[in-house]
């Protein structure tokens, strides 16, 4: 029973090197017959990635089960609850449905029946981005590798949950074992890109080893390096033109495998300017045009729903004057110019001059559902989406979109703004909204 801990920053290959520790283990016999290899990661899309890089190796093939923390520990509550005190269960109830069953977990893993039972089924287990967990699931880790040959992946700065300490557990995981730190940065040889999170990740001031260049006639000041591109530009919500035209004009560059990243996806700015970049082209001022490009959010369909519903910030009831008012300042997104369509069809037809909030919502989802299948979703080679959804991914170019309304600590920020950055292979582009932005976390100390 061994425990092995690779640590590094972003693109150093953590997964890659604790999957290929992995399979040097199980081709030395770490799984008997009818037992499988457990690998735990804590968010679903972090979960799906590995079970496609474990489904590679024909060492694991039907022999491994991948979970989320959250799954694995209510399997366990579940077959084990006879082991659970009432004193247990009190302080389960008290912490919530997610958190509490992997209190639960935690606590039936310091059993030595319950933690020979695992190991029987699971003697081999592997935990990536081990960073993002809180207390009541690295209880499960500290459990696990006490009964179980335990790998283990993670980057203490990688953590995005503004004010979440890692750094004891980090510690703990250290001295547990044997520790493979990880320097060298496979996804990116890109100088300038590696030195500017370099010093996103020491607090230092990203703009002191970038160059300052004057572009066009109207003296925009860019900073750029080997492989990435900071910019800004004002913000202004009812007015995305251009917002909508830089970020347009860094996908004219190519659209294959390019992600959009943001902070905050639920920003109104944002939102417009990305609905802007779908629908309308610009003049090159030699001739020619370019856009509108396929840029998708992802993500499920009521979550788009609930953003745009929260944008239009809908009262319970409202009148069509009223409505149509709200509408107007939001047309440039095309859900919203769908519903504004049928509204106004409805008034004219019916005669209705009141609308629930309910009824418009319901109005929202059926556009964004139409929208879904018209094919625009599934075509699209250009992904937006929220910096927390990137985690554990790669692109050949990621373009960060960095609004004013970004929440949380200094660190937080830095956090960000690196894991953001170190998506990109080849080149990542920064767009800032606010010249005042620069001045301060994460960009400068």
């Amino acid at each position: 029973m061994t425990f092995d801990f690779f640590e590094g920053p972003a693109g150093s290959g953590k997964t890659f090197n604790m999957v290929a520790h992995a399979r040097q283990l199980v081709e030395n016999d770490a799984l008997d017959e009818g037992q499988r290899m457990l690998a735990l990661t804590f968010m679903n899309g972090a979960r799906r990635r590995l079970t496609e890089s474990l489904n590679a190796e024909s060492s694991f093939r039907r022999k491994f089960d991948c979970l989320t923390f959250d799954s694995f520990a209510q399997k366990l509550v579940k077959r084990r609850s006879t082991k659970l005190t009432d004193e247990m269960r009190q302080q389960a109830e008290a912490l919530g449905q997610f958190h509490g069953p992997c209190f639960l977990a935690g606590e039936l893993l310091k059993d030595a029946e319950v933690s020979r039972w695992v190991a029987r089924t699971y003697p081999l287990v592997l935990v990536d981005e081990a960073q993002d967990l809180d207390v009541h699931r690295q209880g499960i880790i500290l459990g696990l590798k006490e009964c179980c040959t335990t790998v283990v992946a993670a980057d203490s700065f990688q953590c995005l949950s503004d004010g979440q300490e890692t750094v004891n557990f980090i510690d703990q995981l250290n001295s547990a074992g044997t520790t493979h730190s990880l320097t060298q940065c496979h996804r990116t040889n890109k100088g300038g890109l590696l030195a500017a999170a370099l010093a996103v990740r020491k607090g230092e001031n990203i703009l002191d080893v970038l160059n300052k260049q004057t572009i066009g006639k109207n003296g925009n000041v860019h900073w750029i390096g080997e492989g990435i591109e900071l910019s800004w530009v004002p913000a202004n919500a009812r007015n995305p033109g251009l917002l909508a035209w830089t970020i347009a004009f860094q996908l004219s560059r190519g659209t294959d495998d390019v992600a959009i990243l943001t902070p905050d996806a639920r920003s109104i700015i944002i939102r417009n300017g990305i609905a802007s970049v779908r629908e309308r082209s610009w003049n090159w001022p030699r001739g020619g045009t370019f856009g509108p490009f396929s840029a998708t959010w992802e993500g499920n369909d009521n979550a788009i729903v609930d953003s745009i519903a929260e944008s239009l910030e809908l009262p319970a009831i409202v009148s069509y004057d009223e409505l149509c008012g709200l509408f107007d300042k939001h047309l440039v997104n095309s859900i919203v110019k769908t519903v504004d369509r049928r509204v106004r069809r409805l008034q004219r037809v019916t005669g209705q001059n009141e609308f629930e909030k309910s009824q418009l919502e319901t109005f929202i989802s059926d556009a964004v559902r139409a929208n879904e299948r018209l094919g625009f979703k599934k075509s699209s080679k250009i992904k937006v989406m929220s910096i927390h959804g990137a985690k554990n991914r790669e692109f050949d170019r990621v373009i960060v979109l960095w609004p004013q309304s970004v929440t949380g600590s200094d660190e937080h920020k830095r956090r960000l703004i690196y894991n953001a950055m170190t998506r990109a292979k080849n080149h990542c582009a920064i767009i800032v909204l606010g010249k005042d932005r620069l001045n301060s976390a994460p960009f400068a100390p």
